[in-house]
């Protein structure tokens, strides 16, 4: 069981992201937060107008049934059809709010995790433990005395990542030229060097 909790732990030590990466990615997150509040706005604007139309429309439709301008067969088409859009309208609403929601619990979350994941394991109770890892790790299996796992997204990226130089970023593609060393030179030639 130590041996299985200390691979475990190496596991959650690889989903740790960099403080460097941790803050551009909470940059990142930042800049694409005005881009997600234009979003919601448009869209809650437009199902705003779309409720509030189709409602100034069951009013009036009741009041033409009242003063008998319209049968009650041709009531009831309309009344449901209305209805219909309403609540479809509606329902628009209810999950732009989620999704509104769930954006900030869920970045804030994986941005937690990412940040803390081993520090969080290591210091968790067993119950902790099991759940930290019900929500990173899938499939978990020991295997020859080996822990094997798959990572749930978007810790899978991370984990993935964490093996290889990605991190570190790519080189410049705009590299200056150094000077040569006297001994790369032919002949042991120095560089020439300007004043001016």
């Amino acid at each position: 069981e130590e041996d299985i909790t200390e691979q475990l732990g190496v596991v959650f030590k690889s989903l740790q992201l960099p403080p460097d990466i941790l803050q551009k990615i909470t940059e990142s997150l930042n800049a694409l937060h005005h881009d997600k509040i234009a979003f919601h706005t448009k869209h809650f604007d437009a199902l705003t107008k779309e409720h509030k139309r189709l409602t100034t429309m069951m009013d009036k439709l009741y009041l033409d049934k009242l003063d008998s301008k319209i049968s009650d067969e041709q009531y009831n088409r309309f009344y449901h059809s209305l209805r219909d859009q309403l609540t479809d309208a509606t329902l628009g609403l209810s999950r732009l709010q989620e999704a509104e929601d769930n954006y900030y619990i869920n970045a804030n979350y994986v941005l937690q995790l990412a940040s803390r994941a081993y520090e969080l394991f290591k210091s968790s109770e067993v119950d902790e433990k099991r759940q930290l890892i019900k929500m990173v790790l899938s499939n978990l299996r020991v295997e020859g005395g080996k822990v094997l796992w798959d990572a749930i997204k978007p810790f899978d990226l991370i984990a993935k990542s964490s093996d290889c130089s990605e991190w570190l970023g790519r080189e410049d593609s705009n590299l200056r030229m150094t000077v040569p060393k006297t001994v790369a030179l032919p002949l042991g030639d120095a560089p020439i060097i300007f004043n001016n």
